[in-house]
C-alpha cells in the first residue's frame, strides 16, 4: 500500500507524520507481534472489538470504505 494512502486513512496532514510509523525499531516490532498473538489467544469479545470501537480520530469515510459499509 502506498504510504500516501496510509497518510489519508490516518488523516495525517503531513507525510512526515505518517513516516514516523514506517521505520519502527526492531524491538517495537517484536513487542507488537507478541502483543498481537497474546490478544488472539484471549476471549474474542475482549480481543476483537467492532470497527467503530477503535474509530476515534480516524476519518469516517475511510473506515466506511475499508469495512465496505454503505454511506447512507
Amino acid at each position: 500500500m502506498p504510504i500516501t494512502d496510509v497518510q489519508w486513512v490516518l488523516g495525517h496532514a503531513s507525510l512526515s507524520t505518517t513516516q514516523l510509523y514506517a521505520n519502527p525499531l526492531p524491538e517495537d516490532v517484536i513487542a507488537s507481534v507478541l502483543a498481537h498473538h497474546d490478544r488472539r489467544t484471549t476471549a474474542p469479545s475482549a480481543a476483537q472489538p467492532g470497527p467503530d470501537a477503535a474509530a476515534s480520530g480516524y476519518r469516517p469515510e475511510s473506515l466506511d470504505a475499508l469495512f465496505r459499509r454503505s454511506q447512507a
